[in-house]
């Protein structure tokens, strides 16, 4: 059974997020070069396992939903309305849960493989819904002076169990299951000051296929950015729109 949770960005802390750094000095300057892994656990940590149990209050599916969480360096971000009731953006999970099939109904928040990205129990799903009430931007960077700078560089995504029991067997579609031509596709895009990058796609489910397994995406070619935006569109009106994502890996350089 889902729990919900509601969280606030300092609760999180250090948890979802492992930096791999060197610290020189550069004329009286610091600077930090590093790679920031939004994991969702931790990795080979047993005091933030220990936490991130307690977090979750032992529980192997759950979810938690947040106007946004911080680790300090790399913001991730959702929308509540003023009941505190989650409506797009980005949402914690940690469940692993059984593959869809024509006579069950999958949760929205249920990753479509064993758990996260390398068989890890926590990941995020991605909601998208009207403009209106979603976050102003999905995942938010430091800002880079002109000696700085952070260049996404990878993120993994998989579906979740509804949007492969929809487009298989036509579960909640009015037209039935997918076709030839029928798609679900990731575009995450970069944003600096106020303004595009680039942007990469990926096709979730095209046609009768849908991604089975965590799929890496590289995000080099967007650039320095301070901001990631996330949109899912579908050939499908009736389709849900959610995707899994772990493991986002940006390059930061900064200059104090």
């Amino acid at each position: 059974m889902l729990r919900k949770l509601m969280i606030r960005s300092a609760f999180l802390g250090a948890v979802v997020l492992s930096a791999v750094s060197c610290f020189s000095g550069l004329d009286g300057q610091s600077k930090y070069d590093g790679y920031l892994k939004l994991a969702f656990e931790p990795e080979n940590n047993y005091q933030w396992e220990s936490f991130v149990n307690e977090f979750f209050n032992g529980g192997k599916d759950t979810v938690s939903f947040f106007p946004y969480f911080s680790t300090g360096a790399v913001s991730v971000c959702g929308k509540l309305d003023a009941d505190e009731n989650f409506l797009g953006g980005f949402a914690l999970c940690r469940g692993i849960d059984t593959l869809a099939t024509p006579d069950r109904k999958p949760s929205r928040f249920a990753v479509f493989d064993e758990g996260g990205h390398e068989k890890s129990h926590a990941y995020a799903v991605f909601h998208d819904t009207t403009s209106t009430l979603m976050p102003e931007h999905g995942v938010l960077a430091p800002v880079a002076n002109d000696e700085s700078s952070n260049a996404a560089t990878v993120v993994f995504v998989q579906n979740v169990q509804a949007v492969v029991q929809a487009a298989r067997y036509g579960t909640g579609l009015a037209d039935g299951p997918f076709v030839s031509g029928d798609h679900l596709t990731l575009t995450v895009s970069g944003i600096k000051n106020g303004t595009k990058t680039g942007e990469k796609s990926v096709k979730l489910v095209s046609g009768t296929e849908a991604l089975e397994e965590w799929t890496e995406v590289d995000l080099s070619g967007l650039g320095s950015v301070d901001a990631l935006d996330f949109h899912l569109t579908s050939s499908r009106p009736d389709l849900p729109l959610y995707c899994c994502v772990d493991n986002l890996v940006i390059h930061m350089i900064q200059i104090y």
